[in-house]
């Protein structure tokens, strides 16, 4: 059974949550078995290279709930400080993609916010960002050439930026991060394309492709319904390939309890991580016993 990985969009709730579905993951595969394929998306792309590393999980909730020191502190404020400021659109080209045949209303619309103010560089430190000499085996990393809305997927398409650089291209939020450059091309988180990017395993060989998808949480937001739009369309696309899909997502009620995670509410964090390794468990074992059902009747 060759196994896929897809890591979702989701913040520092989404680091803790699939920190916990990988531990979950694991325990399953036995140790020193690893998913074929990893596919991680703006917060899921720093757990995607984490993992690759061979990071400790600990140490990852470990880092998303220790304080940044006086030091970092002070450099970001002075980064902060010295950045531009402009309220004009980080890329009014993108709108285009509003229109029938675009990219959709998230993408398009993403464009006209203006450039955050906040840098990317502090995921260069993330455990296991930079532990990387070369680009590992099995880790995609979609991002958003901001010039013209294409959907970039570093370690399938480029091989020759640092795992780092590809982290914080898909991490950098319009109208909260900065775009990153790479090779004079701008670019934008990933998720504003696909909060998931399933669809990506369609053509990669594998069997099972399990998603951990904290943007797809019940909600009538805006974004949490587009989200599950997406995934449902990627859902299908695995459907059609052959390939048993295996979705993971959080409940409503641990969205609201671990609501001001992590500054406003660090005691979530164990909340989250015994949600997303119950339902991992849940979910992978139906379908061992799904797959073992299928097999008797054979």
């Amino acid at each position: 059974m060759s196994i896929a990985v897809v890591l979702g969009a989701g913040g520092a709730f989404g680091w803790v949550f699939h920190t916990g579905v990988l531990q979950a993951l694991r325990s399953e595969l036995g140790d020193g078995a690893s998913p074929d394929l990893i596919i991680g998306t703006s917060a899921g792309a720093a757990i995607a290279a984490a993992e690759r590393a061979g990071t400790d999980p600990e140490s990852i909730v470990d880092s998303v709930m220790r304080r940044p020191s006086r030091e970092d502190q002070a450099a970001m404020l002075a980064d902060v400080r010295a950045a531009p400021k402009t309220m004009r659109p980080v890329a009014p080209g993108l709108v285009r993609h509003l229109f029938p045949g675009g990219g959709g209303a998230v993408l398009g619309l993403s464009g006209l916010l203006p450039p955050g103010w906040f840098p990317t560089s502090f995921l260069e430190g993330f455990p296991g960002a930079n532990d990387h000499p070369v680009w590992p085996r099995g880790l995609w990393i979609p991002a958003v050439r901001a010039d013209d809305g294409a959907v970039v997927v570093f370690g399938r398409d480029r091989l020759d930026v640092a795992v780092h650089q590809a982290v914080q291209a898909s991490s950098a939020v319009p109208g909260m991060f900065r775009p990153y450059e790479i090779d004079g091309s701008r670019y934008l988180d990933g998720g504003i394309v696909s909060p998931t990017h399933a669809h990506l395993a369609a053509n990669s060989g594998a069997s099972v492709v399990i998603v951990s998808s904290p943007m797809t949480r019940p909600s009538r937001r805006p974004l949490a319904r587009h989200a599950r739009r997406r995934l449902a369309d990627e859902r299908q696309r695995l459907d059609d390939a052959g390939i048993t899909p295996v979705i993971i997502e959080p409940s409503a009620q641990l969205v609201a309890q671990a609501r001001g995670f992590p500054r406003r509410n660090p005691g979530a964090a164990q909340a989250i991580m015994h949600q997303a390794m119950e339902r991992s468990h849940a979910a992978l074992g139906s379908l061992d016993r799904s797959r073992a059902g299928r097999r008797q009747s054979d």
